[in-house]
C-alpha cells in the first residue's frame, strides 16, 4: 500500500508541475505574439521581419505564426490560455481556414484537448462536408492521380539531378584545363547536353520570364536553360564559371559532390580554384592578409587614406589598390569580374563605445556604402566587420533597415560575434561580423571554430620587443604577464595569461584614468612609444612600459615583416583600425567552405599561422636616410 501511495503522489506531483509548465509555455507564446504585434505597429512589416529574424534569432516558421496571430486569433487568448495550447497547435490554427478555427476554438472552450492531428482531421472533415457525393468521389480520385504523378515526377527529378551533377563536374573539369587538353571532355559535354536539355524542358518547360528579378527562381532556371542550350548547340567556349554556377541550380545541391564526399582543403589551392574578393576600406591590410591566408584572390582593394594605400602597395606590389573614397566609387565595373565576395572593415566609429556613437547620423558611417557595393557587384556573399556597439538597442532601427535592404537585394544575412583572443591573438578584441549569402546559396555557412589551445599572452608575444633596448626587468614583466588571470566582461574567468585591451587608433595623450589603467594592466597604451623601454626610463617613479607601434602591430597579429607607411599617428590608426589577420583568415576559411562546399582542415591551415609568430630584433630607424625609406620605416621599429 505504501508503494502505491508513493507512486500516486509522484504522478500527482509530476502532473501538477507539467500543467504549470504548459501554462507558462502558452503564456510565453501569447506574450511573444503581443510583442510582435506591437512592433508591427511601430515599423513596417518588412523591417520588423528582417529585425526579428537577424537580431532576435526568430526562425521564419515561427515568425510567420506570430505575425499572423493578430489577424487569425486575436481575442481568443483566454481560450488558448485555459486550454494550455502549445505552439504547434497555435501554428496549426493560424494556418487553418476560418471555419476550422471557429470549430476548434469552440471545442477548446468546452474543455476538449486538441493537438495538431485534431486540427488536420477537423479541417478535412469540414472541407468534405461541403461536397456532394459526386464531388467527394471526384476529389478522392484526383488525390490518387496526383499522388501517383508526384511519385513519378519525384523519381524523374532525382534522376535528372544526378545526371546534372555529373555533367557539371565534367564541365568544371573542362574549365580548369586548357581548351586543347580537354577536347575529349568538351566533345562528351556536347554529346550529353541535348539529352539533358530535352529532360529539362519536359520537367520544367522552356518559357521563362525575360526580366525576372535577379536570383529569383525564374531567373536562375531561365539562365540554366539558356546555358544548356548553348552547350547543346556547340557554343561551349562562351561558358564560364558564372554559367556553371547557374547550372548548379539544376543539381539540387549547393555544391556538386560526387559520391557524397566533399573536398578537404588542407592547403592553399591553385589560383584557378580560389574564390575572388573585392575589399572596401582595406586600411593597412589586416583583413586582406587574413583573406589571402584563406586562399582568396583579390580583384581590387579600395582605400581612401594615402598612407594606408601606400602600406598595401609596399607589402603587396601585385595587389590592385584603388585609392579613392568608396562614396565616389562606381562598383558596377566589377560585376563582370566573377567576384565571389565583397568584404570590408567598414569604419565603425559611428557605433564605437569610445566614440560619439552617432550611428546612422555620423558622416563616417559607410555600412550603407557596403550595401550599395553589394547591389552593384552582385557577389555570391559578403562580409562586413564592425564593432559590438552596432548591436546596442539605440541602433536597432538602423540594423533593421540594413537587413531589410540586403534582403531586398536577394541576400540572407546573419550577424555573429567574434573575438580575436579565440584565434591565437593576445588581445581581447570583440567584434561583430555581418555575413550574407545570396538566397540560393544560403544555408551552408558556419562560423569558424575557436582555438583555445592556441591562446597567447602579452608577455610571450612582446618579450623580445620589450627587451630590445636592454631593459633589465623585462623578464619580471613577462613573468607577470604570463601569470595574470583574465576575465571576460561579465567577470567570468577565461584563463591565465594577460591579454591586451582592444588596440585602438592613435591616442596622442593619456586619457582620464589612463595611469590607473596602465598600472592595472602592466602596460600603457597612450601615447604610443617611439622605442622600447630602457633602464634609465624604467628607473623613473611610476614607470609602466608603453607600447610601440610595432608592439601594437604584433598584438594585432600583423607579421613582423609587414611595414607601415606614415608617421606615428597615421601608423597607430592603421593598426588600431585593422581586422586581426588571424580573424580574417578564420572568417575567410568559413566563407570558402560555404562557397566551395569544401571541408576545412582547420588544424592544418590555421596552426602554422598561429604557432609561427616570429621574434626578430629590429634595429632602430636610421637617421637622415632618404625621404621615401625613412617615411616607410618611421615608428614601426622597436
Amino acid at each position: 500500500m505504501a508503494e502505491i501511495d508513493i507512486k500516486a503522489k509522484a504522478l500527482s506531483d509530476a502532473r501538477e508541475r507539467i500543467l504549470k509548465l504548459q501554462e507558462q509555455m502558452t503564456d510565453r507564446v501569447l506574450q511573444m505574439a503581443a510583442e510582435v504585434e506591437k512592433l508591427m505597429t511601430l515599423v513596417s512589416p518588412a523591417e520588423a521581419r528582417s529585425f526579428l529574424k537577424a537580431r532576435c534569432n526568430l526562425p521564419s516558421t515561427e515568425l510567420s505564426t506570430y505575425v499572423a496571430f493578430a489577424t487569425a486569433l486575436k481575442r481568443s487568448e483566454d481560450v488558448l490560455r485555459n486550454a494550455r495550447a502549445s505552439f504547434p497547435v497555435v501554428k496549426a490554427l493560424v494556418s487553418a481556414d476560418a471555419n476550422t478555427r471557429e470549430d476548434i476554438l469552440a471545442r477548446m472552450a468546452a474543455g476538449a484537448q486538441i493537438d495538431t492531428k485534431d486540427v488536420a482531421t477537423i479541417r478535412r472533415r469540414l472541407a468534405a462536408a461541403k461536397l456532394t457525393a459526386s464531388e467527394a468521389m471526384t476529389a478522392h480520385n484526383r488525390k490518387i492521380v496526383a499522388a501517383a504523378a508526384r511519385k513519378q515526377v519525384k523519381a524523374a527529378v532525382l534522376s535528372f539531378e544526378e545526371k546534372t551533377s555529373f555533367f557539371i563536374e565534367a564541365l568544371r573539369s573542362h574549365l580548369s584545363k586548357s581548351r586543347k587538353g580537354s577536347a575529349v571532355v568538351q566533345a562528351e559535354l556536347r554529346h550529353q547536353a541535348p539529352g539533358l536539355l530535352n529532360e529539362f524542358e519536359s520537367l520544367f518547360g522552356k518559357d521563362f520570364p525575360a526580366k525576372a528579378a535577379p536570383n529569383s527562381a525564374g531567373h536562375r532556371m531561365g539562365l540554366a536553360h539558356r546555358v544548356l542550350g548553348d552547350i547543346a548547340s556547340g557554343r561551349i567556349d562562351g561558358v564560364g564559371p558564372i554559367e556553371t554556377t547557374a547550372l548548379q541550380t539544376l543539381s539540387g545541391k549547393s555544391r556538386v559532390q560526387i559520391g557524397g564526399r566533399a573536398k578537404v582543403m588542407s592547403e592553399i589551392p591553385s589560383k584557378a580554384m580560389r574564390p575572388r574578393v573585392l575589399e572596401l576600406c582595406a586600411g593597412a591590410g589586416g583583413l586582406a592578409l587574413g583573406l589571402e591566408r584563406a586562399a582568396f584572390e583579390h580583384v581590387a582593394l579600395v582605400e581612401y587614406d594615402r598612407n594606408a594605400a601606400a602600406t598595401l602597395r609596399l607589402n603587396r606590389p601585385d595587389w590592385n589598390v584603388i585609392e579613392v573614397d568608396v562614396r565616389k566609387m562606381d562598383f558596377t565595373r566589377f560585376r563582370q569580374h566573377r567576384v565571389d565576395i565583397v568584404a570590408g572593415g567598414l569604419p565603425c566609429t559611428p557605433f564605437s563605445t569610445v566614440g560619439e556613437r552617432k550611428g546612422k547620423h555620423d558622416d563616417n558611417d559607410l555600412l550603407m556604402e557596403g550595401v550599395r557595393a553589394v547591389k552593384e557587384v552582385a557577389p555570391k556573399a559578403f562580409l562586413f566587420e564592425n564593432v559590438e556597439g552596432l548591436l546596442h538597442a539605440k541602433h536597432a532601427d538602423y540594423v533593421a533597415a540594413l537587413l531589410r535592404k540586403l534582403s531586398r537585394l536577394g541576400y540572407q544575412t546573419e550577424i555573429h560575434r567574434i573575438n580575436s583572443r579565440d584565434y591565437g591573438v593576445a588581445q581581447d578584441r570583440p567584434r561583430v561580423m555581418i555575413v550574407g549569402f545570396r538566397k540560393d546559396l544560403a544555408g551552408g555557412f558556419r562560423m569558424p571554430p575557436k582555438f583555445p589551445k592556441m591562446a597567447k599572452n602579452m608577455g610571450d608575444v612582446l618579450a623580445d620587443l620589450m627587451g630590445a633596448n636592454g631593459w633589465s626587468a623585462v623578464g619580471d614583466w613577462v613573468s607577470m604577464m604570463r601569470k595574470r588571470p583574465e576575465f571576460d566582461r561579465f567577470g567570468k574567468p577565461i584563463g591565465i595569461g594577460a591579454l591586451s585591451d582592444t588596440i585602438r587608433g592613435y591616442q596622442g595623450s593619456a586619457q582620464e584614468g589612463e595611469a590607473r589603467r596602465a598600472l592595472k594592466n602592466g602596460v600603457s597604451y597612450a601615447p604610443p612609444a617611439k622605442a622600447a623601454p630602457t633602464n634609465e626610463e624604467a628607473a623613473k617613479e611610476g614607470f609602466v612600459p608603453r607600447l610601440t607601434n610595432r608592439m601594437r602591430a604584433r598584438l594585432q597579429d600583423f607579421p613582423d615583416e609587414w611595414a607601415f607607411v606614415g608617421g606615428i599617428g597615421s601608423v597607430a590608426d592603421q593598426i588600431g583600425n585593422a581586422v586581426a589577420p588571424a580573424v580574417g583568415q578564420a572568417m575567410g576559411l568559413a566563407l570558402t567552405s560555404a562557397l566551395k562546399g569544401w571541408e576545412i582542415d582547420w588544424e592544418a591551415i590555421m596552426r602554422p599561422q598561429l604557432s609561427d609568430t616570429k621574434r626578430i630584433h629590429m634595429d632602430p630607424p636610421a637617421l637622415g636616410g632618404p625621404e621615401p625609406l625613412e617615411r616607410v620605416s618611421s615608428y614601426i621599429e622597436t
